[in-house]
Parts: structure tokens; C-alpha cells; sequence
């Protein structure tokens, strides 16, 4: 049974705009009972630097970076140890690069890249303009960005409901956006693809308001995600990589834990011979396969096949065996609220 570990990705610090010390966002995170933080300013590794990545108490804090060029599409990317040797090098070039060019810059130093917010987002009334990834022929990237949680919450908003937002803000959580998730199925189909979750936590407070729109805390409860261990997760020097590593290989998947904490979801492929996991690609395999999906609370499962619903069931567990070809992977729901997503088993 591989272990399971909660973290929260794509969080702004005082670093870039988030404006929220590096500490606070430790003691959130703790409060909030996660086994791990990805950071995730603008165009540095200064966090780095500073020697925030490691272990503080029971949470370890990764320092990764959203390459941030002016003219495109954004990515986080990880373990581009060339790129934080040096806290001289000029991470800011990125802004006045196109994005393809950023993406083969940091791959060439054995970066992984992550696409955040893939279809990008405009909401001139709250001065929100994020351009969206269009390069889905390059071959760079190891994963995108499923589901946001600043993203999801936003896609309804206007200045006429902001007020009802504000209050409450985790009733207006949708889901991944279906364009995102067919575009997701697509690229899995032609390889690899791992998905991720954000937060694209800021602290933002407004003179009308008494609290921030989101403390960081209360973002922590929310989407997370978890990854998938073959072992413990100790205070070791390796503990870093365990996670990126992870995260790259799609040994993981995503969750709305405010509606019920998904660790000790599972979803697995028995060939007979052996048992895959999330992430994992089987080849050239002649008998049927059978996938068994467990979870730790009753909700309403769907295995998907290509984006396609293959087999559906209320419960906590369902069970099915296929011969068929395709991308395999789980949705969850809960009372008809989007829950858990899983990343896909590949049966080539």
C-alpha cells in the first residue's frame, strides 16, 4: 500500500505578490494539517536562497518558480538545481521571453515544468488578465494544472455578486473546467501527462472588507494535492525529490478535501502479473485488465476511459475489468459536488 501525503502548490509569497512573509504561510500550512508546501513566486528562486526549502517541523516547504514571461502562458517548474546554484543568475529575463523559449530554457537545465492556469483568465473589472498556454505540440512540460482553486473561484465572478463570493467563497467551486479536462484527455492519449492542482494563493485584502478575501489557512483546506509513496516520508535530504518526483510521474491526485479528507483514495490496475498505480503506463498487455477504485468515504465514483464515463457506481468502492486500450482515470463526487480526480492509468 503506497503512503499518502496532502501539500498545496502554487503559492505566492512576499517574494513576488503575494505579500505574505514566507513564515506565515509555514504556520498556515501547519494549522491545516498539510504534510507539504510548494512555493511558487514570480521569476525567482529567492526563497531558495534565503533557505526556506527543507523541513519545518512536520511540513516540508519546496521552493519552486512560476516562470512568468509578459507575452504568454505561465508554468511552475521544479528541481532546475543549475537555476538555484547561482542567486545571481537573471531569473527576470523571463519576462521578455515568448514561453516556448522560457520552457526549453529551463528544461535544457533539467527543469520540470508544470502549465498553470492552461486557458488563462480575463476579468477586466478586477484587473485580472492571464494569457493561456497555446504550444500543446511541445513535448517540454510533464504536467498542467487540473484544477485551481483562485481560478474556479473567479469564473462566475462579477462586481454584481462579489459580495456573496466573499462570504462564501467555497460555494462557488465548480470543478476543473470541462475544456481543460478534454484538452487534458487529448494530450494523455499521445503521452504522458501528468495533473496537478494550484492554489495561485495571494493575500489580498480590500478596504470595505475585515479579513483578507482568503487567508492562507483557509485555502490550505481546500484543493490539495496528494502524492503517492512507496515509503515513509522522512527528514532526509531526499525527502524534496520524493515529491517533485512524484508530482512529474502523476503518482498523484487532486482533491476538494473541504468536503471530506480524500487520503486512502485508491485507485490501482491488476494485470495478473502485476499492480499499477496512478501515473503508470502498461504495455502491450493481451488480457483483460482489472481496475479497482477505493475510497475512504461514500460518493458517487466514475471511471473514465479516454474522457469518456466507462463505468459508474454510488459507493466506496467500484470494480471493473477492461481489454480496451486508453487513458483510465477516476472522478469523484460528493452529493453532486466535484471531489476527487485522479491521474490516469495508461493502457497503451
Amino acid at each position: 500500500m503506497l503512503k499518502d501525503y496532502k501539500g498545496a502548490c502554487h503559492i505566492h509569497t512576499e517574494y513576488s505578490d503575494g505579500r505574505i512573509p514566507v513564515s506565515d504561510v509555514i504556520t498556515s500550512a501547519q494549522d491545516a494539517g498539510l504534510d507539504f508546501v510548494i512555493l511558487s513566486d514570480h521569476n525567482t528562486f529567492l526563497p531558495k536562497h534565503d533557505g526556506w526549502e527543507g523541513w519545518h517541523d512536520d511540513l516540508l516547504v519546496i521552493v519552486g518558480m512560476e516562470v512568468s514571461p509578459r507575452r504568454g502562458g505561465h508554468f511552475l517548474t521544479l528541481d532546475t538545481q543549475p537555476l538555484t546554484d547561482n542567486r545571481y543568475v537573471d531569473l527576470q529575463k523571463y519576462k521578455y521571453m515568448k514561453p516556448g523559449d522560457c520552457l526549453d530554457d529551463v528544461v535544457s537545465k533539467g527543469g520540470t515544468v508544470f502549465i498553470v492556469h492552461p486557458l488563462g483568465k480575463r476579468k477586466i473589472s478586477f484587473s485580472i488578465v492571464l494569457k493561456a498556454w497555446h504550444d500543446w505540440e511541445h513535448n517540454g512540460f510533464a504536467g498542467i494544472e487540473i484544477w485551481s482553486y483562485l481560478h474556479d473561484w473567479i469564473d462566475d465572478l462579477k462586481l454584481s455578486n462579489l459580495w456573496h463570493f466573499y462570504k462564501n467563497p467555497n460555494l462557488q467551486i465548480k470543478g476543473p473546467d470541462p475544456e481543460l479536462l478534454s484538452l487534458w484527455d487529448e494530450l494523455g492519449q499521445k503521452r504522458k501527462v501528468a495533473g496537478i492542482s494550484g492554489l495561485d494563493a495571494h493575500y489580498r485584502k480590500f478596504p470595505f472588507a475585515k479579513r483578507p478575501f482568503f487567508t492562507y489557512e483557509e485555502l490550505f483546506k481546500t484543493i490539495r494535492t496528494h502524492v503517492l509513496l512507496e515509503s515513509e516520508l522522512v527528514k532526509s535530504d531526499e525527502a524534496v525529490q520524493l515529491i517533485c518526483d512524484a508530482h512529474k510521474e502523476g503518482r498523484c491526485y487532486v482533491s476538494f478535501d473541504l468536503l471530506a479528507d480524500a487520503t486512502g483514495f485508491n485507485f490501482i490496475a491488476d494485470s495478473g502479473e502485476r499492480i499499477y498505480y496512478m501515473g503508470d503506463e502498461i504495455v502491450s498487455i493481451e488480457n483483460k485488465i482489472h481496475f479497482n477504485i477505493n475510497s475512504p468515504h461514500r460518493a458517487t465514483i466514475k471511471l473514465l476511459r479516454n474522457g469518456k464515463i466507462y463505468n459508474e457506481c454510488e459507493g466506496a468502492s467500484l470494480d471493473y475489468s477492461s481489454a480496451e486500450k486508453g487513458v483510465y482515470r477516476v472522478e469523484a463526487y460528493i452529493e453532486n459536488r466535484p471531489w476527487v480526480f485522479t491521474n490516469p492509468i495508461y493502457v497503451r
